[in-house]
């Protein structure tokens, strides 16, 4: 739990640099959350959890740079019980209003997924469906590549699959009010072996200054599963959020 509390303080360390880096006189290049939250019940039953994410976007003419990071950790009575650590980075180019390139890396440690590590790269096309005021709609697709590592040899042959894959993604956000923001993120990663899919709903109100509540769904899909876990992972979080 201690390492975790230091990673999450890490997290926000860095991201709280980066955007004072950032900044000129004018212009702040830097915005994003970062986001926590906690739950502790002790009784007939100890349980606590963890989680903390921070996702920051830095744009800078026709480039676009976004970073995000999450950990999550829960016990029971004493007993490790959820341990995930994921972290994301992603480079677009516009050379027009709405069209765009893109390049995605991203690592995904999941201590009870039955995977030792899943990391993705991938780049390709993508394109602004809607922009205004108040909406904005981007889908991108393109090639990449999947490592998957099984905790058990036995589950994979060598215990390791290496994959090329087709990367589709959707990102809505609808500015509610002046208070509240809805958005829904879709990735589906089609590969030979296994395809992964996730999706995460969530609503972000405002409550003073950059202080706010956050209220997600997220629903992650591996088709292909070690022995003994599940196919859908299902998480429901409140946390506490600090806007830059």
């Amino acid at each position: 739990m201690k390492h975790l509390q230091n990673t999450l303080v890490a997290i926000a360390a860095t991201v709280a640099a980066n955007s004072a880096f950032a900044q000129d006189a004018a212009t702040k290049l830097w915005k994003g959350d970062v986001e926590f939250g906690y739950y502790q019940q002790e009784g007939n039953t100890e349980e606590s959890s963890v989680i903390g994410k921070a996702n920051a976007k830095r744009s800078n003419g026709q480039w676009t740079y976004d970073v995000a990071a999450e950990a999550q950790n829960s016990e029971t009575t004493g007993v490790r019980s959820a341990e995930r650590y994921f972290i994301s980075n992603r480079l677009a180019y516009d050379f027009s209003e709405f069209n765009y390139t893109f390049g995605y890396v991203s690592g995904d440690k999941d201590r009870f997924s039955g995977f030792v590590y899943q990391a993705t790269v991938a780049g390709g096309y993508g394109r602004r469906l809607l922009k205004n005021d108040k909406l904005t709609w981007d889908a991108e697709v393109g090639p990449g590549v999947r490592v998957s590592e099984f905790e058990t040899a036995s589950d994979a042959g060598d215990g390791q699959i290496t994959e090329a894959i087709l990367r589709m993604s959707t990102d809505f956000a609808w500015a509610l009010s002046e208070t509240a923001t809805f958005e829904q993120k879709l990735t589906v990663e089609n590969g030979d072996e296994n395809t992964v899919s996730k999706s995460i709903t969530s609503l972000k109100t405002k409550i003073v200054g950059g202080l706010g509540l956050k209220i997600s769904y997220t629903m992650e899909y591996n088709e292909i599963v070690p022995n003994d876990t599940v196919h859908l992972d299902r998480e429901t979080a409140i946390t506490v959020v600090y806007s830059f």
